[in-house]
């Protein structure tokens, strides 16, 4: 969980870095959204792996309830035309 929050704690920054009011210092690495989220999904699979659940199996309980609780919550991509 640890791992987890640091990870998280990094998206965030970055996120502020090229959406928020705080730019990058320029002595700061370059990382990047996309790096930051590979890092957090790779703790979430490590995570997963270590209490032997099928993150493939979580992902499709996740989305079964967004399509059904949360069904009127969302506006789809395609449907804004």
């Amino acid at each position: 969980m640890a791992r987890l929050t640091e990870e998280i704690g990094e998206l965030a920054r970055e996120v502020n870095h090229y959406h928020g009011e705080k730019p990058k210092k320029t002595s700061e690495k370059t990382h990047t959204v996309e790096e930051e989220l590979g890092d957090i999904l790779f703790v979430l699979a490590c995570f997963a792996n270590s209490l032997d659940i099928d993150l493939s199996e979580s992902f499709h309980m996740a989305i079964s309830k967004i399509e059904t609780r949360d069904k009127d919550r969302w506006t789809r991509k395609n449907d804004q035309n």
